[in-house]
């Protein structure tokens, strides 16, 4: 059996623990400290054994057309190679002010020496994580895509934005209903036109994580590589969750492109992380598309 291309793609080295600033909130501290303990734990057992200790028992895998649940998708993976190591180290992200929900990216490296003598290749992961019942962080979903080169981020770990923060009284179940609807609103405007899709929909510093591109990072970078983009095909939102304070939320779908200038057809899964500021508007902080 193959080894799914997430666990490729997460894999990476921890090259250096980083001072944790102090402006951080202690829930993203936490979260921030628990990717990093999952990434050394990798180092000593292994990426599997890792991926079970620090995965949720709800946490979401991508298969082909299906979502499957991602800790028996890694217990079916074949052992990995003692000498391959896989390395990551978390650079920046961001948690809900209610503290239970969050996500994570950084640069992601897998060394394989049967594998092109040894040369690294280099990836950008990304990760949702949520509060479990007894404290601790784990991992709900993780995407990754690999990379012509090392994925650039300033030194240490940054914050995301977070100052126009939502602070409103709707419910929670009110926040997950425009917040599906967003989800749908950006998944229908694809298939016309990518640029119009995201055009006032993209936070501040947001990132689009696509195989073979390195980041794109803010608004401006982003929509002018979308206009050399096809638009999709299809796009089915598939799940979204919010965080308890309703600023911060995850979703996920399938979307699929069609073959021409050069490029093939492709289909897969998107993850998208969402801010929510004060004017109660939904905005896309991170977009991954990872082909199956």
């Amino acid at each position: 059996m193959r080894i799914p291309a997430m666990f490729l793609v997460a894999a990476a080295i921890v090259a250096r623990v980083a001072a944790q600033p102090a402006a951080l909130p202690q829930p993203l501290s936490a979260m921030v400290n628990a990717e990093r303990a999952f990434a050394q734990r990798a180092t000593v057992v292994g990426w599997k054994q890792a991926f079970l200790d620090f995965f949720a028992d709800d946490a979401t895998a991508f298969d082909g057309d299906e979502t499957v649940p991602a800790r028996e998708q890694v217990r079916q993976a074949p052992d990995p190679p003692k000498d391959v190591q896989l390395l990551w180290e978390p650079r920046y992200g961001d948690a809900a002010a209610s503290g239970e929900l969050g996500w994570l990216t950084g640069p992601s490296t897998t060394i394989n020496p049967a594998r092109n003598n040894g040369a690294p290749r280099h990836g950008n992961y990304a990760s949702v994580w949520k509060r479990q019942a007894d404290g601790t962080f784990k991992v709900v979903l993780d995407v990754g895509v690999n990379l012509p080169m090392a994925a650039p981020f300033a030194p240490g770990f940054t914050r995301a934005p977070s100052g126009d923060r939502y602070t409103g009284s709707d419910s929670v179940m009110a926040a997950t209903r425009a917040l599906r609807d967003a989800d749908r609103t950006v998944n229908e405007a694809n298939q016309l036109s990518p640029v119009e899709a995201f055009t006032g929909r993209l936070a501040a510093r947001a990132r689009f994580h696509r195989t073979g591109v390195m980041p794109l990072t803010g608004e401006t970078q982003i929509l002018d590589w979308l206009r050399t983009q096809p638009d999709w095909v299809t796009g089915e939102s598939r799940y979204a969750e919010v965080a308890q304070s309703r600023d911060l939320g995850y979703s996920y779908g399938t979307y699929a492109t069609p073959a021409g200038d050069g490029r093939p057809a492709e289909k897969g899964f998107y993850a998208r992380v969402w801010t929510r500021g004060r004017d109660g508007v939904w905005k896309v902080i991170l977009d991954v598309a990872q082909p199956q």
